[in-house]
């Protein structure tokens, strides 16, 4: 009991020279979330003060001041602990990865990553058999870049044992131990290494990282195309992206990956436009920049990686409309209210944002303009129905189809305005089959 005082007091004390003295501001961010409070209230115990901690991703973006989204946990504690101290709370416990010790815990909408400290003993290029373990260096060893082995516990204590806030602040994008072995365990890291390099190296690489990639690049052949496309996709994301295809051995590697990546070139335009027309443009324009042109080459990429339908329809509207981009005739308001009603709006803007960085020729025109015109468009309603045709004395069949269909032409053709001539000439033939 004397020793417990003793242990509690000295935590006591450690924690308010701390918060007085130490250089917890950085993490801040991780320090303020009530969810994670909450979490970390019920699984230390007065016993054991110092069981779980942030790590990860979103400890990196905590110290750079960037927008923390996933949230990793590390604890010493094991899944069925894990359960057993938040059973009975407004919490919604996952088991996403029981065998590898993760738990997702759901509080308030916000997600937690929960994982018991391990060891690897054995890897395959795509999976671990792993080991739970107590040691925050073990598990630390384990990891694949220094940046990403900083843990820090909610009273914003780091713990940093491979000096990964060293790297990250001079822009090292450093394996742990030896490259070529995180490299063998998990060949994924291989995209992870060029993201991570894309949007935080301040200097070249490690021409032994490279060599060690390059040697190794097949193994990638092992990894799913789910998680390929879902690591490419945090790619695509960076706001930097361009930056990736200026580096000679990163453009190289990428473009052995993802051979259809041709058209990368298009992406410096992006960098130019200002903010607000720049975050129009999402993962799915970015891809479409880099693979589409006219032909149907795009499908085979979306056959692979089994992109969405959602995705590979937008994909497909952009590469069935690519020779019209590039006349001027597409810009008029007349074209753009056609698109509007023969499509959709969202459509349509992805044509004029695609167009952005395809068609030197619309330099002069403003884009940001017409796709205003497009949000503030009302989508043209066709004026006549079948019932109106039915009243006429046309009966449901083949014959009122066509007149319809031929009717919707002549209108939108008229700029969605009927012509009485028309409709009277049209009206007046045969109305029965």
């Amino acid at each position: 009991m004397f020793k417990k005082k003793i242990k509690d007091i000295i935590f006591n004390a450690d924690r308010f020279f701390y918060k007085k003295f130490g250089t917890d501001k950085s993490t801040k961010p991780l320090e303020n979330i009530k969810e994670a409070e909450i979490i970390f209230s019920h699984l230390n115990t007065s016993e054991k003060n110092d069981v779980i901690r942030f790590v990860g991703g979103c400890v990196r973006k905590a110290i750079l001041g960037e927008h923390i989204d996933d949230i990793d946990l590390a604890t010493s504690l094991e899944p069925a602990e894990i359960k057993e101290k938040l059973k009975n709370l407004n919490i919604k416990i996952i088991d996403t990865g029981i065998s590898h010790g993760t738990v997702t815990a759901i509080l308030n909408r916000k997600k937690f990553e929960i994982t018991t400290l391990r060891k690897d003993l054995l890897t395959d290029g795509r999976h671990a058999e792993v080991q739970f373990t107590t040691s925050w260096r073990d598990d630390a060893l384990r990891r694949d870049f220094t940046m990403n082995a900083i843990y820090v516990d909610l009273e914003g204590r780091i713990f940093d044992p491979l000096n990964g806030i060293s790297d990250l602040n001079e822009g090292k994008i450093k394996f742990i131990g030896s490259a070529e072995e995180r490299i063998q365990e998990d060949y994924l890291r291989i995209l992870r290494y060029f993201r991570f390099f894309t949007k935080y190296s301040k200097i070249d690489h490690d021409q032994d990282t490279i060599s060690s990639i390059k040697k190794h690049i097949n193994g990638l052949n092992k990894i799913s195309n789910e998680r390929i496309f879902d690591e490419l996709n945090k790619i695509l994301k960076l706001d930097n992206l361009y930056n990736l295809f200026l580096d000679s051995s990163s453009k190289e590697i990428i473009q052995n990956i993802f051979p259809q990546f041709k058209y990368y070139e298009r992406l410096k335009t992006i960098s130019g436009l200002d903010k607000k027309l720049k975050d129009k443009y999402d993962n799915c324009l970015i891809l479409a920049l880099l693979i589409l042109d006219k032909s149907n080459d795009h499908e085979y990429f979306c056959h692979k990686y089994k992109i969405s339908n959602k995705i590979k329809n937008r994909l497909k509207n952009i590469s069935i409309n690519f020779d019209s981009l590039k006349s001027k005739k597409f810009y008029m308001k007349e074209n753009i209210r056609k698109m509007i009603y023969l499509s959709n709006k969202d459509y349509v803007k992805d044509l004029l944002l695609f167009s952005v960085c395809l068609n030197n020729k619309i330099k002069d025109l403003n884009i940001k303009k017409i796709i205003d015109y497009v949000d503030a468009c009302k989508k043209p309603k066709f004026p006549i129905s079948g019932d109106d045709l039915k009243i006429l004395g046309y009966e449901t069949g083949k014959v009122l189809g066509k007149k319809l269909k031929f009717l919707e032409e002549q209108w939108i053709k008229n700029n969605f305005v009927l012509d009485k001539k028309i409709i009277q000439k049209s009206l007046g033939k045969n109305k029965r089959s």
